[in-house]
């Protein structure tokens, strides 16, 4: 299965918008509260990744993001924001 996917998404094309950040964490203090942090697993895309340089927050790599919006369905604590990209800028899913 997750070859699968890994094909599916290999499909996408994504543009990301330098000056907008469509998606992020709301409040990080919440995510250091949050025992599961299933957006570390859940996305096809590995946006959400733990920084291990400083160890007490969640990286956000929104440039990568396919809009799917797993995220914000698993995270426990309502703790995502999330905006469409601005007009010409985001996923272009392409037919495969």
């Amino acid at each position: 299965m997750k070859d699968e996917l890994t094909d599916k998404i290999s499909l996408i094309s994504i543009r990301p918008d330098h000056n907008h950040q469509h998606v992020a964490i709301v409040d990080q203090g919440a995510c250091n509260q949050c025992r599961t942090r299933p957006c570390l697993t859940v996305c096809p895309t590995r946006v959400f990744q733990w920084n291990y340089e400083i160890g007490t927050e969640i990286m956000v790599l929104y440039k990568q993001c396919v809009e799917c919006g797993a995220c914000r369905l698993i995270c426990p604590g309502n703790n995502i924001g999330f905006s469409y990209p601005n007009g010409g800028h985001g996923v272009n899913y392409m037919h495969g």
